[in-house]
């Protein structure tokens, strides 16, 4: 939940920045730049908090399992050059 809240209240705040900063430049308000705007900052955001708040333990576990099988197989037998 904290994914969905935090992407779509940083999109808010990015449209409103875009939004102020051409309004005092008194220029039109470019729909698909603000669209962008918004957008990668909202997925950026929600990057960054599932990164952050994700079992990072468990991950590290898993990956080192893997890798570990994976370089076991690697090297079974004797090398024939």
């Amino acid at each position: 939940m904290l994914i969905i809240v935090a992407s779509i209240a940083v999109a808010l705040v990015a449209f409103i920045v875009y939004a102020l900063e051409r309004r005092t430049k008194a220029e039109k308000i470019v729909w698909e730049d603000a669209l962008k705007l918004s957008l990668f900052g909202g997925l950026v955001t929600a990057g960054v908090v599932f990164a952050s708040t994700s079992d990072v333990k468990a991950v590290a576990e898993t990956m080192t399992e893997v890798g570990q099988q994976a370089a076991q197989e690697m090297f079974v037998g004797t090398p024939s050059f």
